[in-house]
């Protein structure tokens, strides 16, 4: 029985370890900033530039861990879109909506 103890113990401590992969880390990463990109295009759509703004700036945190997780040219092009539809969001929300826009499909095309 304590044999048994000390084998669940021991998985329960290694488990988190595999998730935490490199490569795990890097979907994750990546899945996170298509979905907050998708929430800007969409907010840039419905009239909510504020809330494109905020969506672009989740997104580009998190596109930016997936570069450092694994360098991808599409990534650093989706990179660079997200920084403009930051930039011109609040005062220009049509041109920044297409630009996410362009963001989310340079990110879509980046490999897992």
């Amino acid at each position: 029985m304590v044999k048994l103890k000390s084998i669940f113990s021991l998985g329960i401590l290694v488990l988190p370890l595999l998730f935490a992969s490199p490569a795990f880390a890097h979907q994750e990463h990546l899945r996170s900033a298509i979905t907050h990109t998708r929430e800007a295009v969409a907010a840039g759509r419905a009239n909510k530039p504020s809330i494109l703004v905020r969506h672009s700036t989740e997104a580009l945190h998190y596109a930016r861990e997936a570069q450092a997780d694994h360098p991808n040219v599409h990534i650093k092009r989706g990179i660079y879109r997200l920084k403009e539809a930051i930039k011109f969001g609040n005062k220009h929300r049509s041109s920044a909506t297409t630009i996410a826009n362009r963001a989310l499909q340079e990110l879509e095309r980046a490999p897992m």
